[in-house]
């Protein structure tokens, strides 16, 4: 289960938030302030932060400063800061995404799932059905290993790839003359 810790001093938005990320299957820890908010999270280790920059004891950019610190753990800001240097300053400061309020819950939910896609979990390795049996399958799967195979020189290259004309050769084949 994905755990996302919620930090607002809006107790409605705290609430709304709780509610809509419970009722789709995720473990939500709520933050008033940014204190606690950094204190939840050294303890807690959430998967994802939404973060308000408005904040009765620290700025959000400093809460965000605060995680980048000691945690990779991906940020999204959900400000009513809607200027364009609040945004660039957070997202400079290490936050992943920016929501300006007011804002749509199914928006929000979307951006949380396409940052989750994107993050690698510490729930540990998924177990898959293959045929009549089960695999785990690494937590980051290596790229097949990369078969070279020898061409005579006098091949032409394969089909789809560009190659460089030989020197002098024009475009319909014959050669070119300079002028001197």
């Amino acid at each position: 289960m994905t755990r996302v810790l919620v930090v607002d001093d809006s107790p409605q938005i705290l609430a709304t938030l709780r509610l809509n990320l419970r009722a789709r299957d995720y473990d939500v820890r709520v933050a008033p302030d940014g204190g606690q908010a950094l204190t939840r999270a050294a303890d807690w280790h959430p998967d994802l932060v939404v973060l308000d920059l408005g904040l009765p004891d620290l700025d959000g950019v400093e809460v965000i400063r605060g995680l980048r610190g000691w945690s990779r753990v991906p940020i999204i800001v959900l400000s009513g800061r809607a200027g364009s240097r609040d945004k660039v300053d957070a997202l400079d400061a290490g936050a992943d995404d920016y929501v300006t309020k007011p804002f749509g819950v199914d928006e929000l939910l979307a951006r949380i799932r396409a940052i989750t896609r994107r993050v690698p979990s510490d729930e540990g390795s998924p177990t898959v059905r293959l045929g009549s049996g089960w695999s785990t399958c690494p937590a980051r799967p290596s790229p097949p290993p990369r078969r070279e195979t020898a061409r005579p020189p006098t091949a032409p290259p394969p089909a789809g790839r560009i190659s460089r004309r030989p020197s002098g050769a024009s475009s319909n084949g014959s050669s070119a003359t300079r002028a001197s």
